[in-house]
């Protein structure tokens, strides 16, 4: 990473007893999925953040609700009823 913010953030009382590289890693992958989720952060960049191979950064993303391919249901299923009417 070219650029890196170090960031100090108070941590709730429950989590309080684990590790803080534990805590530092998990807090930095929901940042970069939360910038992905906006729009803000392609997926490629997401993984480059994170340091990951895309594969894999696809594969954690996939765990977390944000799926490889960013389509809207709604769209799709536009263009499949759209296809189906120019075959019949």
């Amino acid at each position: 990473m070219a650029h890196v913010l170090q960031i100090t953030v108070e941590v709730p009382g429950p989590l309080a007893g684990v590790p803080a590289e534990e805590l530092a890693v998990r807090a930095r992958l929901l940042l970069v999925l939360d910038e992905v989720r906006a729009g803000r952060l392609t997926r490629p960049g997401a993984a480059r953040a994170l340091g990951l191979a895309l594969d894999d950064f696809l594969i954690l993303a996939g765990k977390h609700g944000i799926y490889a391919i960013d389509y809207d249901l709604d769209d799709f299923r536009r263009e499949l009823d759209d296809l189906s009417a120019d075959r019949g």
